[in-house]
C-alpha cells in the first residue's frame, strides 16, 4: 500500500544542485575566475547531504570536468581555498599516499557534525592574497 499522499506532483526524480542566492551575490564568489566557479560547481554536484569533507575530486579530474588545464584546475582549487568556498580534508596525504583523490569540504555545510564555518563571508579582496591567485584572477575575472 502507497503513502495516503500519493506521488508528489512535479518531481521528476531527477537530482539537481542547488546555488544559493547570498553565496552567488557574495564579494567572495563574484571575486572567482570562471574555472574557479565551474570547479566549486562541480564540487558541490558531488556533495550529497552527507559526505562534506569526502567529496572526491581531483586536479586532473576537475581539469578534464571544466575543459581547462591540469595547472589551470589547481590555481582554481588554490582560488576557492583562499576565498573560503571549500577547505581540504585534514587526511589529504593518507588519499595521496594511496593514489586517491583528494577530499574536500564545502564551508557552508556542516562538517563532521559541526556547524558551518561560512568563511567566504570573511573575504575582502584578493589584495589579502599572494601571486597564487593573482595570475588566475586577472586573466579569467572581470569583476565590474
Amino acid at each position: 500500500m502507497g503513502s495516503k499522499y500519493g506521488k508528489a506532483k512535479g518531481r521528476s526524480g531527477h537530482k539537481f544542485v542547488m546555488l544559493r542566492h547570498d553565496i552567488m551575490d557574495s564579494l567572495a564568489y563574484r571575486a572567482l575566475s570562471a574555472p574557479a566557479r565551474c570547479v566549486l560547481h562541480e564540487i558541490i554536484r558531488r556533495y550529497n547531504g552527507n559526505n562534506n569533507g569526502e567529496i572526491p575530486l581531483s586536479c586532473r579530474e576537475a581539469a578534464d570536468l571544466v575543459n581547462v588545464s591540469k595547472d589551470t584546475a589547481g590555481k582554481a582549487f588554490t582560488q576557492l581555498i583562499d576565498a573560503g568556498f571549500i577547505k581540504e580534508n585534514s587526511d589529504n596525504f593518507q588519499y595521496v599516499i594511496n593514489r586517491q583523490s583528494r577530499r574536500w569540504g564545502l564551508t557552508y555545510e556542516g562538517m563532521n557534525n559541526t556547524l558551518p564555518t561560512n568563511e567566504w563571508k570573511k573575504f575582502k579582496s584578493w589584495s589579502d592574497f599572494g601571486d597564487g591567485v593573482s595570475s588566475l584572477r586577472d586573466t579569467h575575472t572581470s569583476v565590474d
